[in-house]
Parts: structure tokens; C-alpha cells; sequence
């Protein structure tokens, strides 16, 4: 927008007449162009189009741009509160991996079985570690990208659970 005014800051120019001395007969003369003033009043009138066009055409993007941003927004929320859920069940397997472990010990099940059990709890953890390190990226690049730290809670309880 900036350049199109600054295009056309010289153009009245063309529509100034023209003036002419002349020695010889010590005259005077004032010259006006019709071409020149139809050409100004036709090119004011493209520019207004043209600058119609580009504003909305910004506007468009704008608006683009703040949906592209609200579904991004929406999907980490939506990933977060699953996460959220599955940090929250840990207690759950925790208690399992407990009552196991004092299974295993009491000689109730097989070393196989205690084994296999470790496994699938570090498997989990290895699990909900990524998930939480991608999350929290995620959250990192769309606060850069809206500067603004819309995650502040969030970051915190990812950041507080084990």
C-alpha cells in the first residue's frame, strides 16, 4: 500500500499545463493536455481499485491466518487434556506396578513375569515422557508464533508431573 502511494505522490505532475515563452514574438503561451488529464483521472481510478483489491485480499489472509491459528490452538488444547488424562491415570498403573513388584517379591510370580512387567511400565513412561516433550514444544512454537504465552498453566503442570 505504501509503495502504490509513493508511485503516485509525482503523478499529479501530468496534469499540470504546459507553459511556453517565445522569444521571437515575445509571447506567452499555456498548454493543457486532455490525454494527460484522462490518463491521471484513469490511472487515480485503477489505483483506488487496485488498492480495494489488496486490502482485501489482507483482509482474507488475515482472517485465514486467525482460523489456521484457532484450529492449531484447538488441537493442542485437545491433546493436552489427553495427556492431561493419561498423567492423571499414572496412579493407577503405579498402584498395579506396586502390588506386582510385592508379588514378585513374596515369590508369587515368575521372574518372566516381573520382567515383562517392568518393561510395560517403562514402555508407558518412555510413551507419556514423548508425548509431553512434544507436547510442550508444540505450545513453545504457537506461543512464539502469536507472541503471547497463552500455555502458562499448562507448561507449568507438564513441567511439575514425573
Amino acid at each position: 500500500i505504501s509503495f502504490n502511494t509513493d508511485k503516485n505522490k509525482l503523478e499529479y505532475l501530468a496534469v499540470l499545463p504546459s507553459v511556453n515563452y517565445n522569444f521571437l514574438d515575445n509571447t506567452f503561451n499555456v498548454g493543457v493536455s486532455l490525454s494527460n488529464l484522462a490518463n491521471f483521472y484513469q490511472n487515480k481510478q485503477r489505483n483506488k481499485i487496485e488498492l480495494e483489491r489488496l486490502k482485501f485480499q489482507l483482509t482474507e489472509k488475515k482472517e485465514n491466518d486467525l482460523f489456521e491459528l484457532e484450529k492449531e490452538y484447538e488441537l493442542i488444547r485437545d491433546t493436552y487434556e489427553v495427556l492431561k488424562l493419561e498423567l492423571d491415570n499414572t496412579t493407577l498403573t503405579i498402584e498395579i506396578f506396586n502390588l506386582k513388584k510385592a508379588q514378585y517379591e513374596n515369590n508369587k510370580i515368575t521372574l518372566e513375569e516381573w520382567l515383562n512387567v517392568q518393561k510395560n511400565h517403562q514402555d508407558r513412561n518412555l510413551v507419556i515422557f514423548a508425548k509431553r516433550k512434544s507436547l510442550v514444544s508444540k505450545m513453545k512454537q504457537f506461543e512464539v508464533k502469536v507472541k503471547n504465552s497463552c500455555f502458562l498453566q499448562e507448561l507449568k503442570y507438564l513441567a511439575i508431573t514425573p
